[in-house]
This record gives structure tokens, sequence and C-alpha cells, in this order.
């Protein structure tokens, strides 16, 4: 309904207070993952009216409520592995936040834009990273979350200015993260071989030599 109202003042608060209720119940139970929440609320809002207009604008209530009950299943223990379901949810919201970057007009606030995306990067970082190690390194996992937003940041700033669609680009910057992620989960999970890294490579430069082969590129003088 919200959606459907443009997210106007009070149907915006309307939603807010909807969804915080049903995220809160029960309040003391669970894990407790209110960055990727957060991040949701306002990639909800904000992205609903970006995309308004748009052939995105019907399935996008669909995705973000989708992504909402796997957030919901995770902090109520309604699945058994949290963190896969957690690195689904949030390689979901990676994959909205780069299409909503990439869709919106960038020649307005680019700066700040720019800037949320890297915070929400570096909030779904420490939270996924928080879950898999089961929060037992908050230092280190604040170190790593901060250098994969701003590694994140830098190759988003690099893709902005290249000539070719936002679907384009917001797949390469969705492979450019998983691949990211694969490396930290190795990271803490026993470290990095020779033969993991040069699959991973391997499959980063396949399918990132695909998705610009197969993009409209457009080159603007």
């Amino acid at each position: 309904m919200a959606a459907w109202s443009d997210f106007r003042i009070i149907s915006s608060i309307f939603f807010i207070i909807a969804a915080v209720v049903l995220y809160a119940r029960p309040i003391f139970s669970g894990y407790q993952i209110w960055r990727a929440f957060t991040v949701l609320l306002v990639v909800a809002i904000l992205g609903m009216k970006i995309v308004s207009g748009t052939a995105l604008f019907f399935p996008a209530p669909l995705a973000f409520a989708f992504i909402f009950y796997l957030i919901l299943g995770i902090k109520d223990y309604l699945f058994i592995k949290r963190s896969r379901i957690y690195y689904i949810a949030a390689l979901l919201l990676f994959y909205s936040i780069f299409i909503i970057f990439f869709l919106a007009d960038k020649s307005d606030w680019f700066a700040f834009k720019y800037g949320a995306v890297v915070l929400a990067s570096y909030f779904l970082f420490w939270e996924w990273l928080g879950i898999i190690t089961s929060f037992s390194f908050p230092k280190r996992e604040m170190v790593i979350s901060s250098a994969a937003a701003l590694a994140t940041g830098q190759i988003l700033l690099a893709t902005a200015f290249l000539p070719i669609g936002f679907l384009s680009a917001a797949n390469f910057m969705l492979l450019f993260v998983f691949i990211l992620n694969e490396f930290i989960l190795k990271h803490f999970m026993g470290g990095i071989s020779r033969e993991f890294l040069i699959k991973r490579l391997i499959l980063f430069f396949l399918l990132a030599g695909l998705i610009f082969w197969t993009s409209g590129w457009a080159l603007n003088f």
C-alpha cells in the first residue's frame, strides 16, 4: 500500500512502524540483525521512489517482501543454516542497492548516494561476518568489513563511469561482491590456497567478460 501511494510521509511512517512491529516480535529472542533490517527499510522506501514508472515497480515490492521474510526467519530461528540464508538475503540486498544506485539520477547528490552505498555495504558485510563467526571476533570483523566496503566503493565508483546499462553495471557489482565474500569466508575458515585463488579469479574474469560482452555500450561525447 505504501508503494502504491509513492511512499508519501504518512504512508512511509505507517510502513516503517508496521515493519518495526513485525520485526521486533518477540523483542528479546533470536538474532538481532538490525543492520540488515535498517538497510532494507531505507532501500525499500528510496528504491520504490526511484523505480516508480519503470518496469521494476511491480516486481520490486515482492523482492523486498521476500528479503524481509528471510531476515525475519533468521532472527526468529526459522532456518537451520542461518549464515547461508543471510548470505542470500545480503546478496539480494546488495543487488537491489546496486540497481537503485545505477538507475538513480547521479547528477544530484552523487556523493551522498555513493556514501550511502558504502555505508550500507559496511553494515551488510559486518553483520554477515558476525553471523558466520558467532560474533567471536568483533574488532577483526569490523576491520575486514571496513576494507570490504571500501573496496566495493572503489569498484562502484569505477563502474559508475562505464557506458553500460544499469542492469549490466549492477550485475558486475554483484559478481564482485560475491567473489569478495568468497575470499572473506575462505579467510575465516582456514586460509586462501593458490588453487582457490586461481579458480575464483578465473570465474570472476569469465563472468565479468560475459557481462561486458552482452552489455549495450553507448559512448556519449
